[in-house]
């Protein structure tokens, strides 16, 4: 259940969406970002065909440099334009809410919202389903989609029908602990994904140790040691997956208050705010927020409000979010 006396980070209505707080700077971070991503990684796939040809190098690292880096580039090159650059050409126009949902049907992870006679069909993750089922409403700016107090746009497309198997998307409330279930999943899911391809890539390196032609060269021993090394973090990031997955208890909320300058977007667009708080036991410490959610950083620039998961312990990090808002991320409390 939401509670009532927490604030969240909305767009202003009927005004342009550019006055939303952060929003300008994490698209233009995240452009940048994932362009040069996908420019270095379609570098590197030339690259790979450059030396298929040549022969020196063998068969396998040509390959890898194929296999791996042209969907890397063509992914981050489809974040870069057709995510970032095109929600930055409409921030001069504002958001529009919706509310209700009246009409609104789900297949699956995709939620169909009715808008002016056509479809906007979102494909949308557990949590944010589940905050939109309980809450109601969302925010559009022409096909990319904003929930309360998510920072992180969604793309969707206009359809003339949802898609078939659709069911009326029903009102449901959501408990704080079902809600961080939902997302411990989802980042499991996550971890799980990282895990496949590094185990790919481990399975690569064993292939370039065992198929470049000098055997005496330097990047036999790297392939070797960076197969190990993808090994490991292959079992770390399944055993962090499976401790994700398990259930968890209803959460307790500590609401704190803190003071803080606005928010900051660093290179990779990851969100961070710092400032100062009081604890319960009466102690004035420094917080910092950001990394996993920029929505975190975002929300505690804006309302002043930071709700943490259980007592807050100085020097200790914690998880903190948003009661009712698939909002969750680390907090990191000083001295």
């Amino acid at each position: 259940m939401e509670d009532r006396r927490s604030r969240v980070l909305e767009p202003p209505e009927g005004i342009p969406a550019k006055n939303l707080p952060i929003l300008v700077n994490t698209l233009d971070r995240s452009a940048v970002t994932a362009g040069t991503l996908a420019c270095a990684a379609g570098l590197l796939a030339v690259l790979g065909v450059i030396l298929l040809f040549t022969g020196r190098f063998g068969i396998a690292v040509p390959v890898f440099l194929l296999v791996y880096m042209t969907p890397v580039s063509a992914y981050y090159g489809f974040l870069a334009v057709a995510g970032s650059l095109s929600m930055r050409k409409l921030v001069h126009q504002p958001f529009h809410l919706v509310n209700g949902l009246d009409g609104a049907v789900v297949a699956g992870a995709k939620v169909s919202v009715p808008l002016d006679g056509r479809w906007l069909v979102v494909r949308l993750p557990a949590p944010l389903r589940a905050q939109l089922a309980a809450q109601r409403r969302l925010w559009v700016l022409g096909r990319f989609v904003l929930l309360p107090g998510v920072i992180a746009a969604r793309r969707g497309s206009f359809r003339d029908a949802p898609p078939k198997g659709s069911t009326p998307l029903g009102a449901e409330p959501v408990s704080p602990g079902r809600l961080l279930s939902l997302q411990r999943r989802l980042l499991a899911s996550y971890y799980l994904l990282t895990a496949g391809l590094a185990l790919v890539a481990a399975a690569f390196s064993v292939w370039v140790a065992v198929d470049f032609p000098d055997r005496r060269s330097v990047l036999v021993l790297d392939a070797q040691v960076f197969a190990g090394l993808c090994v490991l973090a292959t079992t770390g990031l399944a055993i962090a997956a499976l401790v994700l997955s398990r259930p968890v208890p209803e959460p307790r909320w500590t609401e704190l208050f803190v003071v803080c300058g606005p928010a900051s977007v660093n290179l990779f667009g990851m969100v961070t705010v710092k400032g100062r708080t009081v604890l319960p036991d009466g102690r004035e410490v420094s917080v910092r927020a950001g990394g996993s959610d920029p929505s975190l950083a975002a929300n505690i620039a804006v309302t002043g409000q930071l709700w943490v998961l259980g007592v807050p312990v100085a020097g200790k990090t914690t998880k903190a979010g948003v009661p009712g808002h698939a909002v969750f991320g680390p907090v990191k409390f000083g001295r």
